[in-house]
C-alpha cells in the first residue's frame, strides 16, 4: 500500500476517502472522497490542505490564516487553529464526492462557494455555543 506522498510523486491527483467529523458538514466520516492535488502552487486563506503531523497523521483542514512562516489551519467541524508548518503541507483539495454517489464538486461548484459563504457564521456558532463549557474548565481546572 501506498502513502498519500508516494501517490501524489506518481500522477497529479490523489483520491482518499476521509476518515473523522472534523469537516463536516461538508465532508463525512467513511463516506466522503477528495481529490487532492501536490502543492505545486501558493496555498490561499481558505484553501482545504492535506498535510502530514511529524506522528505520521494525515490531516485534512482548513487554511484560516497565512502567515509568513506557517498557516493557521482548522477543521470545519473544530474551533481550536493549529499552527502548521508550510514543509507539512502534501498537497490541496481540488474537489470532492460529498458522500458515496457519482456526484463531484469542485471547489470552484457553485454549491461549494455557497458552503463557503456561511463558513465563518458556523464557526461563530460553533465558538460561541462551546465558550460556557471551556470558561467551566477554566474556572474549575
Amino acid at each position: 500500500m501506498n502513502t498519500v506522498e508516494e501517490e501524489l510523486n506518481k500522477s497529479e491527483y490523489c483520491f482518499f476517502q476521509t476518515v473523522g467529523d472534523s469537516m463536516e458538514p461538508l465532508l463525512h466520516d467513511r463516506r466522503s472522497t477528495v481529490v487532492i492535488t501536490k502543492t505545486g502552487k501558493t496555498v490561499r486563506k481558505y484553501d482545504v490542505v492535506l498535510f502530514r503531523r511529524p506522528t505520521g497523521e494525515y490531516v485534512l483542514h482548513r487554511v484560516w490564516k497565512v502567515r509568513k512562516k506557517d498557516y493557521l489551519i482548522c477543521g470545519d467541524n473544530r474551533i481550536y487553529k493549529e499552527p502548521v508548518p508550510a514543509d507539512w503541507i502534501l498537497g490541496i483539495m481540488v474537489g470532492f464526492y460529498p458522500d458515496e454517489s457519482k456526484k463531484f464538486l469542485t471547489c470552484r461548484d457553485k454549491e461549494y462557494q455557497e458552503y463557503m459563504r456561511g463558513l465563518y457564521y458556523r464557526y461563530c456558532i460553533r465558538w460561541i455555543k462551546r465558550f460556557p463549557g471551556r470558561l467551566f474548565k477554566k474556572l474549575v481546572g
